[in-house]
């Protein structure tokens, strides 16, 4: 048990070194626009319906958040290389690289014990 809550540890510090990372313009932008992509559309639906009192509205945005909140959905790793995909080869920012490898060997041995 205390593998896999170390697991999941190591695993939200890298997200947040990721996003961390995107700190220029274009890697906001590209952040923003992924998220749009996969989970922001549906929350404005659900803003729009409300205010606009449309329950087919509202049902569609709740049901795609519910989706993209359950357990065992791929949400969060699906945004973040979206947007590096965005930054890189759409925005064409190459400036700040992250080294995958050498920053998990880091929060490895951070978290031996």
């Amino acid at each position: 048990m205390k593998k896999f809550i170390r697991f999941w540890e190591k695993f939200f510090l890298m997200v947040w070194e990721i996003i961390k990372s995107m700190k220029s313009l274009r890697g906001l932008i590209a952040l923003f626009m992924s998220y749009m992509i996969f989970h922001g559309w549906a929350v404005l639906f659900l803003v729009f319906g409300t205010f606009a009192g449309n329950a087919f509205i509202i049902s569609i945005g709740t049901a795609v958040i519910l989706f993209w909140f359950g357990p065992g959905t791929p949400v969060i790793p699906l945004i973040i290389i979206t947007a590096l995909f965005i930054r890189r080869y759409i925005l064409f920012e190459k400036t700040e690289k992250l080294d995958f490898k050498a920053k998990w060997k880091e929060l490895n041995q951070k978290f031996k014990d």
